[in-house]
C-alpha cells in the first residue's frame, strides 16, 4: 500500500511560513526532516521549490505547478490527477508532501500519514497549515526534543483512521 505523508513544522499558533521561508531555525527539526525524507520522493509546490533554491539531495523532487521549470533534476507535474497516477508507479511507495499550504490543501484527499513538528514558540507568519480534522486520525508517536533545558519542539506521527 502506498504511503502519502505530509511533513511540516508549525509554531504554537499554527504558522508554517513567512515570506516563503521558515520563520525559525531549529536544527532538531531540520535533522528530523532530513532523516524521514532521505531516499524518498518529495512533493512540493513551485514557491516551496523556489524557497529551497535547488533540488533536495538524495530524493526524487516532484514539483506540482502550472508553470514550467527548466531543471532536469526535478519532475514537474501540472495537476493532482497526474500526480496521483505518478505516485502509483513510483518505485518507492512512500512519498512526502513538503508544502506549501496550497499543495497540502490539494493533496488532502490522498494523505494517510502526518509527520508534524510543533515548534515551541510564537512566531509571526503569513501562512498557516490548512485545517486538519484530527478526529479522523490517531496519534502513533509523540517525542519531545529538549535543548538548553527546555523543549525546543516535539514530533508527532499521526495515521488516518481506517
Amino acid at each position: 500500500m502506498r504511503e502519502v505523508n505530509f511533513i511540516w513544522a508549525e509554531d504554537l499558533d499554527g504558522w508554517i511560513g513567512k515570506d516563503n521561508q521558515l520563520p525559525w531555525h531549529v536544527s532538531a527539526d531540520l535533522k528530523h526532516f532530513r532523516k524521514l525524507t532521505a531516499n524518498h520522493p518529495v512533493i512540493m509546490g513551485r514557491k516551496t521549490y523556489n524557497s529551497i533554491g535547488q533540488p533536495l539531495p538524495h530524493r526524487q523532487n516532484i514539483v506540482l505547478t502550472h508553470q514550467s521549470i527548466a531543471n532536469d533534476q526535478i519532475t514537474v507535474v501540472h495537476d493532482v490527477e497526474t500526480l496521483d497516477q505518478l505516485i502509483d508507479v513510483l518505485p518507492d511507495n512512500q512519498v512526502y508532501v513538503i508544502g506549501g499550504a496550497r499543495i497540502f490543501s490539494l493533496m488532502m484527499p490522498l494523505v494517510n500519514k502526518l509527520e508534524r513538528t510543533i515548534i515551541n514558540g510564537h512566531y509571526n507568519g503569513d501562512v498557516k497549515m490548512p485545517p486538519i480534522n484530527y478526529d479522523q486520525w490517531h496519534l502513533l508517536k509523540h517525542d519531545e526534543v529538549n535543548e538548553d533545558d527546555q523543549t525546543s519542539c516535539w514530533f508527532e506521527t499521526w495515521e488516518l483512521n481506517k
